[in-house]
């Protein structure tokens, strides 16, 4: 079964795609899904600031994304792709109250990648999100990333 914090950024990851491909109203998507989620006080908590922090630093984050992976622009990705990594880079660039370790958001994002995406999304996260650590994370390299056989 999976974690609470898992589930947490499933709805996350599907909020940020429905806002973002609908245009509907964040707050709207956020209190339906609330509604049928059944988490603890924490577990909302994280979920609002997940997806409220995200959504707030999109602009930036979209920015980063674009400099790690210069041949897919956002425009372009595919938008579970864009969520996800919109996610894991919130978490590991900005979200200053979570202290996530490095590896785990990387694992959790390919996670959601290989469930959600299609057949190269994992590869394509890894490499995006280990480019980022590389070059925003000094001294979190490499060896934080997913392993081949997780990819």
């Amino acid at each position: 079964m999976a974690s609470l914090r898992h589930r947490v950024r499933i709805a996350a990851l599907q909020i940020l795609f429905e806002v973002d491909a609908t245009d509907h109203p964040l707050d709207v998507v956020h209190v339906r899904c609330l509604a049928e989620e059944e988490l603890t006080a924490d577990s909302e908590r994280f979920l609002s600031r997940i997806i409220f922090g995200t959504w707030e630093h999109r602009s930036y984050i979209d920015r980063i994304i674009e400099e790690a992976a210069p041949n897919w622009p956002v425009t372009q990705m595919p938008g579970i792709d864009k969520a996800i990594l919109r996610i894991a880079l919130f978490e590991l660039l900005i979200d200053e109250v979570e202290h996530t370790p490095v590896k785990a958001v990387i694992n959790e994002a390919v996670e959601l990648a290989k469930h959600f995406g299609s057949d190269n999304s994992s590869r394509f996260v890894n490499g995006v999100l280990g480019t980022v650590v590389s070059r925003y994370r000094p001294g979190n390299s490499g060896d934080l990333l997913a392993s081949e056989g997780d990819a």
